[in-house]
């Protein structure tokens, strides 16, 4: 087990149906874009710095298993922190791999690069990004 996280555009907002079980399908998605393992610093960024200007609501208040809609804002400040090196510290989770985040934020450096690239033209271009994490 561990922390899976993955980001995805869509052509339009999302949509979330909830069945009579409790369990959730996402509509929508273009498909999945990209995929990190146990990127804590990543996980820190987004739920510091994202959810404070969320812009999709969380089911039942949960950020794990629940694709978070991107801003172009929030996009462009990851690039600055990622260029940088300023990422924030993780404080861990159980599954994130916070005891080797140094690490793993050097050898992500460029796929996050990739990935800002990419959500910036994706937004340009008028389709919505997410983020989604499952640990």
């Amino acid at each position: 087990m561990g922390l899976d996280q993955y980001a995805f555009s869509a052509p339009e907002p999302l949509t979330v149906e909830v069945d009579s079980d409790g369990r959730f399908e996402i509509k929508g998605v273009h498909g999945e874009e990209f995929q990190w393992r146990k990127h804590a610093q990543l996980q820190a960024f987004f739920e510091d710095e994202i959810l404070s200007e969320m812009l999709t609501p969380l089911v039942d208040g949960e950020f794990n298993c629940n694709p978070v809609q991107l801003t172009l804002r929030s996009i462009l400040r990851l690039e600055h922190m990622v260029k940088m090196d300023h990422m924030p510290h993780s404080q861990g989770g159980f599954f994130f791999g916070h005891q080797f985040q140094d690490e793993s934020a050097a050898e992500y450096k460029e796929q996050d690069l990739k990935f800002c690239k990419w959500a910036k033209q994706t937004i340009k271009e008028g389709d919505y990004v997410y983020y989604d994490c499952w640990w």
